[in-house]
């Protein structure tokens, strides 16, 4: 059993910008109906919304605090409700806490850990119920990153959280198989966003060294990967797929 993406429906959280946009682009372009959410870029969240309608597709924007377990059900119930349901779910909102350990800041991280990963659990239970009770073979995808197997100096919350992400991934995808629902992550590399753009030069050129490809990767670049796990890959749950121009294999 597999998902076709015309005609289905798609939350992608953290879609303002950055990967999210991409993700949300790539899906409308495929024929998905999309619901954009943000917690503050609404107007760059309606530019997207404009854009996925521009490909004939139904797009909602939603604004919600998905650091709240009330943010998450908000979105969710305006899918069901004003779309009929969810069949895609793209856990991609995140943020960066970016300091040594010792100057970390107890309500960074706590907000680090809210909207990173707490998000994605929430955001997977109601979306997961929805498609339980609907009996529809869905899709999770989990937004992970490859920090959290390689490492980075200051950033060590935000591998936590994404770390966490690849353990909640496994779990999910074997509570939910029986149901015909597959769950995967995607693990990024360095990606051109807002979040690594205050990298400094200097750091910048240490980091493209390390990377096989020599380069950043762009946004959409990880996009494309979306359909595949959606559409193609009707015999793979639990797993983690790295696009990261080789940093891995360095």
């Amino acid at each position: 059993m597999s998902i076709t993406l015309r005609g289905s429906n798609a939350i992608v959280t953290g879609s303002s910008r950055g990967i999210g946009r991409a993700i949300a682009l790539e899906l409308a372009r495929r024929g998905a109906n999309v619901v954009v959410c943000c917690q503050s870029r609404v107007d760059a969240a309606l530019e997207v919304k404009e854009e996925c309608e521009a490909m004939g597709v139904r797009a909602l924007v939603v604004q919600s605090d998905l650091a709240t377990e009330e943010g998450c059900r908000l979105v969710a119930d305006r899918c069901v409700k004003e779309l009929g349901g969810v069949d895609v779910l793209v856990n991609n909102a995140g943020i960066g806490q970016f300091a040594p350990v010792h100057q970390l800041e107890s309500e960074a991280i706590e907000r680090t850990l809210r909207v990173n990963l707490f998000s994605y659990i929430y955001m997977s239970k109601y979306a997961v119920g929805d498609m339980i009770e609907r009996q529809v073979p869905g899709c999770v995808i989990n937004i992970s990153s490859v920090v959290s197997m390689i490492g980075a100096s200051g950033m060590s919350v935000y591998a936590a959280s994404k770390g966490a992400i690849t353990g909640f991934t496994v779990c999910l995808a074997r509570e939910v198989a029986r149901y015909g629902i597959r769950v995967n992550a995607i693990a990024p590399g360095y990606v051109e966003t807002e979040l690594i753009a205050p990298f400094p030069d200097d750091y910048r050129a240490k980091v493209i060294k390390r990377i096989p490809m020599r380069r950043f990767g762009e946004p959409n670049e990880i996009a494309r990967a979306i359909p595949f796990l959606v559409e193609d890959a009707t015999y793979m749950t639990g797993q983690t797929l790295v696009i990261d121009g080789g940093i891995l294999i360095e």
